[in-house]
């Protein structure tokens, strides 16, 4: 299975994007409690809400190895464990599928999303320090500040658009982070980005009711596409 440009059925490629929204759920659950995550996941996570004219879903996630963390965030929340982190991964994802639902029938939202959107630039892969909210603005290099601002620009989007509708994800995790404005950029971003994967999940026909009736389907589905990504490494 090529990580790039995997031949998927339909209902695979629905299995990859409720992945990435379980992607960007495992993601806000790290920064809320640990103040920081992957780059590489925050990057896959976050870039797919800056394809606006995808041609195909492969568009969408061109790498399908860098949603590893999604697939298997996904088998998870499946599994019968009972912990603060998957009790965290299942309502944040759950509320994302929601909020999808309630921008669904608010076009002149999507509308402001989209136009919003075209002025941001995808994120850049960089080196970085590991404590990156600790440094000053000037001790940042231009590759972290061209991230802030992409950060900045979509937690903005974020806060004019879909904080006003009347449900919001309530995040949980360390006061001093979430008051951070490096990690509070984060999550309103990744937040946005599920959002986005929300949209394409059920456009290709994925709806909550079938989380419970398919549940063993979505979880063996996200074991065999993790199976095949590791054999492709």
């Amino acid at each position: 299975m090529n990580n790039s440009v995997a031949e998927l059925t339909c209902w695979e490629w629905q299995i990859v994007a409720l992945a990435a929204v379980a992607q960007s759920a495992a993601l806000v659950t790290k920064l809320a409690v640990h103040g920081n995550a992957s780059q590489t996941e925050l990057i896959a996570s976050v870039n797919p809400l800056l394809v606006l004219n995808p041609r195909s879903e492969a568009d969408v996630y061109p790498n399908l190895g860098h949603l590893n963390l999604g697939l298997r965030s996904l088998h998870d929340m499946f599994t019968q464990v009972r912990s603060p982190e998957n009790a965290s991964l299942v309502r944040y994802t759950l509320g994302m599928l929601l909020l999808r639902n309630k921008l669904d029938s608010n076009p002149a939202m999507q509308t402001s999303i989209r136009e919003g959107l075209q002025s941001v630039q995808p994120l850049q892969l960089i080196p970085e320090n590991a404590t990156p909210w600790r440094m000053g603005e000037t001790e940042k290099t231009d590759g972290q500040l061209r991230q802030e601002h992409t950060f900045e620009q979509l937690a903005t989007l974020y806060q004019d658009t879909i904080s006003t509708l009347p449900h919001r994800i309530q995040v949980q995790g360390q006061v001093d982070y979430l008051q951070n404005e490096y990690v509070a950029n984060r999550v309103r971003s990744l937040l946005l980005a599920g959002i986005r994967s929300a949209v394409l999940w059920h456009q290709l026909g994925g709806r909550r009711w079938r989380l419970i009736f398919y549940r063993k389907r979505v979880q063996d589905t996200a074991s065999t596409l993790r199976r095949r990504l590791l054999a492709s490494i």
